[in-house]
């Protein structure tokens, strides 16, 4: 291995998908996969005294012993901006990009994209770019991540801060005692504001750009 060789990490449960990431990665110029986890326990062990030399971490989600998301904050708590990582995923139908970034991921890929696309990815979360790669046809993930947030209104950032929480329009409505069309027409505004189709797609980016922390 060369001294600048980008140095990567594989947490997956599946020995298939470690095999096959594992050889396109050691294919690419320029980076080696230099270990491997077949669960989350045994990532933690890895590094919970540090990155361990390791440059960039993928992490699979659906792990057992300790899911994915649950140790990418162990580590980024630990390793903070020494390790790099990458949430890796093929789950659906739940917003675990936001569950990402909020565990300080530095990117969030879904296992469908192609073999060059994710050797992309940890060439730019290696220069310290945050890099966003969902799955196109899953609803629950925004397609795209804009460069900043929209500015909002007062009552707007309220009422997102609110149906992030999960409550109801009708429940939003009673708390800043305010109409429940009024409250509809505020959620629509803010859903063309963020270009997004639903509040699990609007919640990807409020989360990436702490807006209700």
């Amino acid at each position: 291995m060369a001294p600048t060789d980008i140095r990567v990490f594989i947490a997956d449960d599946h020995e298939e998908t470690i095999q096959k990431l594992s050889e396109f990665i050691n294919a690419a110029p320029g980076m080696k996969v230099v270990g491997t986890a077949p669960n989350g326990a045994a990532l933690w062990e890895h590094f919970s005294a540090g990155s361990n030399g390791v440059d960039v971490a993928l992490i699979d989600i659906g792990m057992p012993e300790m899911d994915g998301l649950t140790a990418v904050g162990k580590i980024k708590a630990i390793c903070q901006d020494t390790i790099k990582v990458i949430v890796i995923t093929g789950l659906h139908g739940r917003n675990y990009p936001a569950e990402a970034i909020s565990k300080q991921a530095d990117g969030f890929i879904a296992k469908s994209r192609h073999k060059d696309e994710i050797i992309e990815a940890i060439l730019r979360v290696h220069k310290g770019e945050m890099v966003y790669l969902p799955d196109p046809d899953d609803p629950a993930q925004p397609t795209v991540m804009p460069e900043r947030p929209p500015d909002l209104s007062p009552n707007e950032m309220r009422i997102l801060c609110l149906v992030l929480e999960g409550l109801t329009s009708i429940e939003i409505a009673d708390r800043v005692k305010m109409g429940v069309p009024s409250v509809d027409k505020i959620r629509r505004v803010m859903l063309h504001k963020f270009g997004v189709k639903n509040a699990a797609q609007l919640g990807a980016i409020a989360e990436k750009y702490g807006l209700c922390r």
